[in-house]
């Protein structure tokens, strides 16, 4: 489902371009703060008790380098933290291939929000001249909205209930290319993390990937029954590449990052994992439904120890070729 820049919604093809938006230096100071639509929230993966795992293992992804982004000026009239914008790349899994050249609406960028910075409140957020979400909560993420590719946008935050700028920042989507923008914590404010998604073209698995956007939680590793630890040392602000997943009903456990580099001699229980003498507490686990062809990431969001605690958000992407 997506949301046209007159707030229709459309159902339409995506392109599985990994290429990602750049962010360039902001000038313009404040935001039309109007609140003129709420399409309100995308439905996460539907949860089933079952475990259901598959036979077999496969190698696990290691996280995926951050690479360096454009530089953010702030506002002078605003006041906010320093930027982490960070958009790794997600073209090293076998099962994405370029986009049709006949793909339709071409121009269009596909770009959805997740807010997932603890202990701030509700938000408004502006794309350009328009609302594209009111009273937006923590934990929560919207569908995606089709906006012009290969466009200069301003990005506004904005407190819902006081009506204060909390960020801004402009952002350059790419054409036929899907972004999920989290806010994130920084400091004492916000800030925002980009990752490109991309559609999962191999009809006969589903493929995952991990996100960790806790801001306490230090490295991570990410286990789901049947496959055991699928990824590992997960650090704070971090994607994973895509991995190809069998159909099924799934339980995905996150903890801190065990202390052995392999995964044979990792034991996995209903409250721990354990390896090398080391049992470590798991911290979530979440049950969720594999469809083939469709693409999952596992946002890890909240504070280890604290509270909201830290949890593991399965958000699908339903993106189509």
């Amino acid at each position: 489902m997506f949301i046209d820049e007159d707030g229709l919604n459309l159902t339409r093809s995506v392109s599985g371009n990994s290429n990602a938006a750049g962010v360039t230096e902001l000038s313009q100071t404040t935001a039309n703060q109007s609140t003129d639509n709420s399409p309100g929230f995308a439905p996460i993966s539907p949860n089933t008790p079952s475990w259901g795992p598959p036979s077999g293992t496969t190698t696990p992804v290691q996280p995926s380098p951050v690479p360096s982004t454009p530089s953010l000026t702030p506002s002078t009239s605003v006041t906010i933290t320093p930027p982490i914008v960070v958009i790794p790349g997600q073209n090293s899994c076998s099962c994405y291939t370029a986009a049709s050249t006949t793909t339709p609406n071409t121009s269009m960028a596909n770009i959805r929000f997740l807010h997932a910075a603890v202990n701030q409140p509700a938000v408004t957020i502006r794309l350009g001249n328009r609302t594209v979400i009111n009273n937006m909560p923590y934990g929560s993420f919207t569908p995606y909205y089709l906006h012009s590719g290969s466009q200069r946008t301003l990005v506004t935050v904005i407190n819902t209930q006081s009506g204060q700028t909390l960020y801004q920042a402009y952002l350059n989507p790419s054409d036929n290319t899907a972004y999920t923008i989290a806010i994130v914590n920084s400091g004492s404010g916000i800030s925002l993390f980009t990752v490109t998604d991309t559609a999962c073209t191999s009809r006969n698995v589903g493929c995952l990937r991990a996100v960790n956007l806790s801001p306490n939680s230090g490295a991570v590793d990410v286990f789901l029954a049947g496959y055991g630890r699928v990824f590992q040392n997960l650090g704070q602000l971090t994607a994973t590449d895509y991995r190809t997943i069998q159909q099924g009903t799934y339980r995905a456990s996150v903890s801190e990052t065990l202390p052995c580099s392999g995964n044979s001699a990792v034991i996995m229980a209903d409250g721990y994992v354990e390896c090398n003498n080391t049992r470590i507490a798991i911290m979530d686990s979440a049950t969720f439904n594999v469809m083939n062809g469709v693409s999952y990431t596992l946002y890890i969001i909240g504070l280890a120890n604290g509270f909201p605690a830290l949890q593991i958000l399965v958000v699908e992407s339903d993106l189509n070729f």
